[in-house]
This record gives C-alpha cells, sequence and structure tokens, in this order.
C-alpha cells in the first residue's frame, strides 16, 4: 500500500484540492446561492418594470376592488401559510402571474420579489401577500400582510427582519408605484394569534410577518408600518440599499468564481508540472571568485527552498572544481534553487516548459562570487 500512494502524489494532491473545493461550496452555498438568485430576480424585475402604464392600471384596478370588498368583510385570514409543504416549483408562467413587484427594505439591503398570493412555492421565491388580507396598492382602511421565510438556505428574504426598529422604513415597488412605510409596532406572537392584524380606519398599514426564533418558528414576528411620503430622502436610502446589495453580490458571486477558477487552476499546474518531472536535464554552471572563495559546496534544494533534495539517501550538494564548475545530472524536469555553504542567498534555476534550455530565473542576495556572463547549462534531453 505504501509504495501505491508513492507512485501516486499527484491524485492525492488533487483529491486534496478537489476535497478542499467542495468544502467550500457546501459551506458558502447558502451565500452564493442567494447571491445568484437576487441577481436572477432583477432580472426579471427588469422585464416586469417594462410592462406598459395600461397593464398595469388594469391590474391595480381590480386589486383596488378587492380591498374595497375587504373594507366590508374585513380581513379574513386563513391558516398559517409556514406549515404548508411545497410540493412543486413554481413555473415561469405561475410566477409572473403573482408577481407585484418588490418590497425593498433599506436598512437590510433587501429587494425581493413580492407575489399577490401566499402559496408554498411562491414563499420560497419570495414575500407574499397573505391570503384574505388586503393587496399593496396602499389607500386608508387597508391592511396588507406580507409573509416570508427565515432561514431558507438558497435565499435570505426575511432572515434579518428582527434587525428592523421601530422608525424603520420599508418600500412597496408595486406596479411602478413606490409606497413608503414607517415601523409604528414590533411584536411577538402565536401562531393562531391574528387580532393585532386588522383593518383601522383611515390607516394605511402593511405588517410584515416571518417565523420566530430563528430554526425554532414556534412563533410569529409582526413588523408593522404605517404609510409615510416618499421623499428624496427615503429614495436616497433606497438607492444607498441598492449599492450596498449590489457589491455584496458581486462579491460573493466573484469570490466563488475566483475559488473555483484558482482550484482548476492548481489542478492543471499539478498536472503540468507532474508531465514536467517526466524530462531529465542536467544543469551545469561555471562559478568564478569575487570578493571571496568559491563556497566548499553547492547544495540543491526543492523549488520554494523548504528542504534540500535526496540523492542515494544523501543530501544532493556538489563541490566546484578547480575550474569553478559545478554539476547536477539527470534532474527531473522543473524548479529548483541553489543554496551556497557559509553564503546568503540562493540562485533559482531550472525549466519551465518542454523542450526549454535550462536557466537562471533569479539571483538573490548572492554576493562573494561572479557567475560567468555565458556559463554552460545543458539543453534539455528529448
Amino acid at each position: 500500500m505504501a509504495s501505491k500512494r508513492k507512485k501516486n502524489p499527484l491524485i492525492a494532491k488533487i483529491a486534496m484540492i478537489v476535497i478542499f473545493l467542495i468544502g467550500c461550496l457546501i459551506m458558502f452555498y447558502p451565500f452564493y446561492i442567494d447571491a445568484l438568485n437576487s441577481y436572477l430576480d432583477e432580472v426579471r424585475m427588469e422585464s416586469f418594470q417594462k410592462k406598459e402604464a395600461s397593464e398595469y392600471a388594469a391590474q391595480q384596478k381590480a386589486l383596488l376592488e378587492k380591498n374595497e370588498a375587504l373594507k366590508e368583510s374585513g380581513l379574513m385570514i386563513g391558516d398559517d401559510p409556514f406549515n404548508e409543504a411545497v410540493t412543486q416549483v413554481v413555473s415561469k408562467e405561475v410566477y409572473d402571474q403573482h408577481l407585484l413587484g418588490t418590497i425593498n427594505i433599506p436598512k437590510l439591503a433587501l429587494d425581493i420579489p413580492l407575489f399577490d398570493t401566499t402559496t408554498a412555492g411562491l414563499l420560497e421565491s419570495g414575500a407574499t401577500v397573505l391570503n384574505g388580507t388586503s393587496q399593496p396598492v396602499g389607500g386608508e382602511g387597508t391592511h396588507s400582510v406580507i409573509t416570508g421565510h427565515r432561514g431558507l438556505p438558497q435565499r435570505e428574504l426575511f432572515t434579518n427582519l428582527p434587525k428592523l426598529v421601530v422608525g424603520d422604513l420599508f418600500l412597496l415597488n408595486v406596479l411602478g408605484e413606490t409606497l413608503a412605510y414607517e415601523v409604528n409596532d414590533i411584536r411577538v406572537v402565536e401562531p393562531h394569534e391574528t387580532s393585532s392584524l386588522k383593518i383601522q380606519d383611515e390607516q394605511d398599514l402593511v405588517t410584515l410577518v416571518t417565523c420566530t426564533p430563528y430554526m425554532i418558528n414556534s412563533h410569529r414576528l409582526l413588523v408593522t408600518g404605517h404609510r409615510v411620503p416618499f421623499t428624496p430622502a427615503i429614495k436616497k436610502a433606497a438607492v444607498k440599499g441598492k449599492q450596498v446589495r449590489k457589491w455584496k453580490q458581486l462579491s460573493i458571486l466573484g469570490g466563488t468564481i475566483l475559488l473555483v477558477l484558482t482550484s482548476l487552476g492548481l489542478i492543471v499546474r499539478l498536472i503540468y508540472f507532474e508531465r514536467l518531472k517526466k524530462e531529465r536535464f542536467d544543469l551545469a554552471l561555471t562559478l568564478e571568485p569575487g570578493v571571496q572563495p568559491l563556497p566548499q559546496k553547492v547544495v540543491l534544494y526543492n523549488r520554494r527552498g523548504t528542504k534540500p533534495l535526496m540523492r542515494n539517501g544523501e543530501i544532493f550538494a556538489v563541490a566546484p572544481d578547480r575550474k569553478g564548475q559545478i554539476l547536477f545530472d539527470n534532474l527531473p524536469g522543473g524548479m529548483y534553487q541553489l543554496r551556497f555553504t557559509g553564503m546568503k542567498g540562493h540562485l533559482k534555476v531550472g525549466i519551465k516548459k518542454k523542450g526549454q534550455t535550462a536557466k537562471v530565473y533569479s539571483r538573490k542576495s548572492l554576493k562573494g562570487f561572479r557567475l560567468r556572463p555565458t556559463f554552460s547549462l545543458n539543453e534539455v534531453h528529448s
């Protein structure tokens, strides 16, 4: 078994890189998949926002009529939406049919799709209007309840909703119009406690709902806001939040791509240098005395200079002959360092590609003797 492992160092190194890469991709999955989903949502929203004004007007009229009916009957809140299991992935047709716009929370740098109805599938894709509550198109005597998940591995959604405090703002970008709300009430209730979710005369309210505590989900967090004017200052805060979100997405996606490309590059590099080792060459050069005599021995080190190389069970070192010539014969293709006894510094020598003539690549802090201007380095053997 030991001999087999020695014969396959390349496989072991590649396996380590692959395991490291997979581990990183698993560990950071929630971050880069959320960034990717956010980017795709933005692309869809750009398409949605290109709708004609007439299409917006017709859809808004239908939603206003629903809200008028709810003013008469009151909110009719159904079952807890967070208990429903996902049965199928939302199709593009269903997504586009129920998309209203986005909900934007500047403090959280959050901007996610907003849908006009609640289903398990749509809850996986964004925030949803709780069935039986007002549609989020504004107006007195309305109370829209918007639900969103926390802790999904593939999306942030309302994960950070508990960070909001009274006085914070959130925006609804619905059917071409932006509505601003200021948080004025935050409470934690049990799932069946819905008494606070009711229409109040002359009030334009929106309540954001998610599960709490995180990953336990035994209660519901209600964050209620009242309508305020959409001022230039609020617009500026929204733009700043968008910039932060963009930077975050690009950083995460760029970092993930860089990690994958770097890992693949290391694998290619390992394979290349392993194949290069099959090339054999003799390293010969001539030293001339300078301000001090030539070194007694020249030692061959690995590429990084961290350890001397061995030959026949001994450190591979040679002494210059009376002409100052040294020879390291039959070396595997690659890069090496030459270090000199009693002297600081080193030479970096070798070959970097097949068919290349060996050469000196760097001479670091090496004093005390000179290299002959045209030193002899044998050609790479075929």
